[in-house]
């Protein structure tokens, strides 16, 4: 069985690339969710690790890891947020991102394929991509949502604090009645999350990237 090792950028990334495991090709994800994170592991020995950003990627660890993992004939895959050009925050957009990891590539000499979120073309996070899974029923609750910060932006007070994206998807999901913490939140939840590739060009894009590490595997069930 081939080794895959996922390499992403936060908690809300493990939990949605888990599901996504699940849902798309009904590959059973195992969880320890404790106080100091999250461990997911799929077919016994294949990980999806939070490394906490793009620079962390070379850290000796994680380095040994990719290292390891290539030799063993393993699919090295790195997750990132492309967040947002000239900003200086974060990866700073998608080509900046993109420099990133093939400087990474090339100056370590590892081998690893990437996507970056929101849709492996323009600037943005996963937020971004989740903001587009909100099931059309459910719309009307974040247009409200949005309106707040509307509200509150035209108020002509100074020193708000305004909700960003990732803000807006958790009271999203407390507004729901469900989980909103990043942890124990279910997106293959169909009342809440709309996990179809048929209908979101952006989430079938994610799946094609994945495609070619996991067509075709059988899924050993979780321990």
């Amino acid at each position: 069985m081939r080794k895959i090792l996922i390499f992403c950028e936060g908690i809300t990334d493990q939990i949605f690339i888990a599901d996504c495991i699940e849902l798309f090709y009904k590959i059973q994800c195992k969880r320890i969710i404790n106080k100091k994170g999250v461990q997911i592991s799929f077919n016994d020995d294949s990980l999806i690790i939070d490394v906490g950003g793009c620079s962390k990627l070379s850290d000796p660890i994680y380095y040994s890891m990719l290292e390891d993992n290539t030799e063993c004939g393993g699919g090295n895959v790195v997750i990132f947020d492309a967040d947002i050009s000239g900003t200086g925050n974060g990866n700073n957009g998608f080509n900046s991102c993109v420099q990133k990891l093939e400087s990474i590539k090339t100056s370590r000499k590892i081998k690893f394929d990437y996507y970056i979120w929101p849709n492996h073309q323009e600037d943005g996070i996963i937020e971004n991509l989740l903001r587009k899974l909100i099931p059309p029923e459910k719309e009307s609750i974040f247009n409200c949502i949005e309106g707040h910060k509307d509200c509150l932006s035209n108020l002509g007070h100074e020193n708000l604090r305004l909700a960003e994206i990732k803000e807006e998807i958790g009271f999203y999901l407390y507004t729901s009645s469900v989980v909103s913490e990043a942890r124990n939140r279910d997106y293959k939840d169909p009342a809440i999350w709309n996990i179809n590739i048929n209908e979101i060009i952006e989430l079938k894009k994610f799946k094609d990237f994945l495609d070619s590490y996991f067509v075709g595997i059988t899924s050993i069930e979780a321990k």
